[in-house]
């Protein structure tokens, strides 16, 4: 079945711009159902410090740019969408509801950049508003809250509010593993956690492969 939720038409693509500690907006997402097309708004383009958000598919031009291919919007901006755990927690937060039910519900694409967390690995966020910015997140839960709202959302039990918000700041970091954000003494980290399916511990084969050799150092990926 497909969600009874309004499918919206436009998203606006805020920035971060090097060096800078605010966002400001680049230009809207507009859907036609199918596609989703990108255009620079024109205060973008006349700053002296705008710059393409990835020149291969956004080029700084003044018309709209439709997706390479096949695509059904550029991969750039599809890159910081939320993947499979995060649209996991979003359909849970959205319908709240349980096990098979959560099956062949579908969200607009827009959705899904709309729902995400602002608190994300990136430099773009996704509003509904070309003039304000207005992060979404909610609180910092404890490691062993996240553990039981992960345990949830693999399970499509409905989440807590105050669980649902805690968990939301890692529906925006992209992947497949259950995992969440959290701040501590300053610093930022990203908590991954086990999954009811795993055959082995991949939890700590990851903190392995990080760990050792350490010269050679551990780089995320968005889809891992």
């Amino acid at each position: 079945m497909t969600s009874k939720l309004p499918h919206p038409r436009e998203a606006f693509v805020w920035t971060w711009l090097p060096g800078a500690t605010k966002p400001v907006v680049a230009g809207w997402l507009v859907s036609d159902g199918e596609r989703i097309q990108f255009m620079y708004g024109r205060s973008y383009r006349e700053r002296t410090d705008a710059i393409p958000l990835y020149m291969p598919e956004l080029p700084l031009v003044g018309e709209p740019i439709a997706p390479l291919g096949t695509l059904a919007m550029a991969s750039a901006i599809r890159d910081g969408a939320p993947d499979a755990w995060g649209r996991r927690v979003i359909l849970n937060r959205t319908f709240g509801v349980k096990g098979d039910d959560l099956d062949g519900i579908e969200l607009d694409e827009l959705v899904f950049l709309l729902e995400s967390g602002s608190d994300r690995i990136g430099a773009l966020d996704f509003q509904t508003s070309a003039t304000a910015y207005a992060p979404r997140g909610g609180r910092y839960a404890t490691v062993e809250e996240l553990l039981a709202s992960a345990e949830k959302v693999e399970k499509n039990l409905p989440l807590t509010l105050e669980l649902d918000q805690a968990l939301h700041h890692g529906s925006s970091i992209g992947g497949a593993r259950p995992k969440a954000l959290l701040t501590d003494g300053g610093q930022k980290y990203v908590a991954k956690f086990s999954s009811s399916g795993d055959t082995y511990s991949v939890v700590k084969g990851e903190y392995i492969a990080c760990a050792w050799p350490r010269s050679l150092g551990c780089r995320s990926r968005r889809s891992g």
